[in-house]
């Protein structure tokens, strides 16, 4: 026999769970703005860009535009045909075939549009090979702000006033960090195939264009402003406009959604199956009533029985063995190779770049800018005392600028990487 307790506790979750039914099935209920950053292209919502492809298709010949699901490897052509491919998202994911179709592509004389916060690392540096001299790879770095403006350098395409953008969710402004093109990737004038700054504001380049083969790379570093909620004015509409101007209307365009992914995912490893379909099989079910009822039940039911079954006793848990990581054995013995072979100048190279990447992706701090407060700034959002940072930068320079490098000096170097991945938080 149910005692007055019990009977008591489930009444009430019976009619907790019949007032979150109401709630869901309330026809008169305000719809929810959907505030991720999708960029898909039929998504109304602030962070999607269904205004920007209407846009494209009054552009380019509508019928032209190919929205790619699928890896772009053996659909984009690798002869010329005037083609752009376009890419709008936070971030891009793609393997080393990916890249190596994306690059030909270009070369044969067509367009790469890549609107992002940050650029896989393999491609960056495959593009800045022919790049600047005495120059290196960084990658895209980053300022906090709740707003940023942008707009065009060349006197053709300048606009009466910068482009506003602003990051919001649940209609709040909210600070976000702005992905831009450091000085230290753009070449002088004097450097020949160098990545030219074409939009931005002042002190961040967000647009620039750099040549490759027979075709250019369109780098852009603020997708936010390709989005509806940037594009509901008439500034945001000049803008698009005037980013129009350095595509070819005439070829088709290939818009690639396979490769997005969000900025924080790990690019080292390959991604899970991507859905072929705009439309989840949860969305389908919510769509038909009947279906919608059970789904919604089944949920009340899965909360009644971990209510009451939260009481009882877990069974033990059984210890697993924990997997080995192999690859970090690898990388222990590539590294004595390179140290036998004195190699050492090398060897702190790739520990340099290692680091590097590790610094821009975990505290958003690039260590190819120069920066006087650079050292207190990774001092205090790592926790590492400030005498430490400032001799692991002292050695950071010093080997960058030396062409030798003593295997004691390599040592030193590497135990203080070390005590910084140790400590670090």
């Amino acid at each position: 026999m149910i005692s007055k307790r019990r009977g008591i506790i489930i009444g009430v979750a019976l009619l907790a769970a019949g007032g979150v039914l109401a709630l869901l099935f309330y026809k008169g209920r305000k719809p929810m703005v959907d505030w991720r950053e999708t960029y898909e292209a039929s998504s109304t919502a602030p962070y999607g860009t269904a205004l920007f492809m209407e846009l494209a298709k009054g552009y380019f010949n509508a019928d032209s535009i190919q929205v790619l699901r699928d890896s772009i490897r053996g659909v984009l052509p690798v002869e010329a045909e005037r083609g752009t491919y376009l890419f709008v998202g936070e971030a891009v994911y793609m393997d080393s075939a990916d890249q190596e179709q994306l690059l030909k592509f270009v070369a044969a004389g067509n367009t790469a549009f890549v609107s992002s916060k940050s650029l896989p690392y393999q491609l960056g540096l495959r593009l800045y090979d022919t790049l600047c001299t005495q120059r290196q790879w960084g990658g895209y770095s980053y300022y906090e702000d709740s707003l940023a403006y942008t707009g065009f350098y060349p006197a053709p395409l300048q606009m009466d006033s910068a482009l506003r953008c602003e990051y919001r969710t649940f209609g709040k402004l909210r600070p976000y960090h702005w992905s831009y093109l450091p000085d230290s990737l753009l070449c002088t004038e004097a450097e020949a195939n160098g990545l030219e700054p074409i939009g931005g504001s002042p002190g961040y380049t967000h647009f620039a264009r750099q040549p490759y083969g027979a075709g250019y790379f369109y780098l852009h570093t603020m997708p936010l402003a390709l989005s509806n909620l940037s594009l509901v004015d008439s500034n945001g509409l000049a803008y698009v406009s005037r980013l129009f101007a350095f595509w070819d209307a005439a070829g088709p365009v290939y818009w690639d959604r396979y490769a997005q992914v969000p900025e924080s995912s790990d690019f080292d490893f390959p991604l899970a199956e991507r859905s072929l379909s705009d439309k989840s099989p949860l969305q389908y079910i919510l769509s038909q009533p009947p279906l919608a009822w059970a789904w919604y039940l089944l949920l009340a039911l899965g909360l009644l029985f971990l209510l009451f079954r939260s009481k009882r006793q877990q069974r033990i848990v059984p210890v697993l063995e924990p997997n080995r990581n192999t690859s970090l054995e690898f990388v222990r013995a590539i590294g004595r190779l390179a140290f036998l072979q004195n190699k050492h100048r090398q060897l702190a190279l790739q520990q340099m770049r290692l680091l590097q990447q590790h610094i821009r992706e975990r505290y958003h701090i690039s260590l190819a800018e120069p920066n006087p407060v650079l050292a207190q700034q990774l001092s205090s959002r790592s926790g590492i005392a400030l005498p430490h940072i400032e001799r692991l930068l002292t050695y950071y320079r010093n080997i960058q600028s030396s062409p030798h490098l003593s295997g004691k000096a390599l040592a030193e170097f590497h135990q203080l990487i070390y005590h910084f991945y140790q400590h670090s938080k």
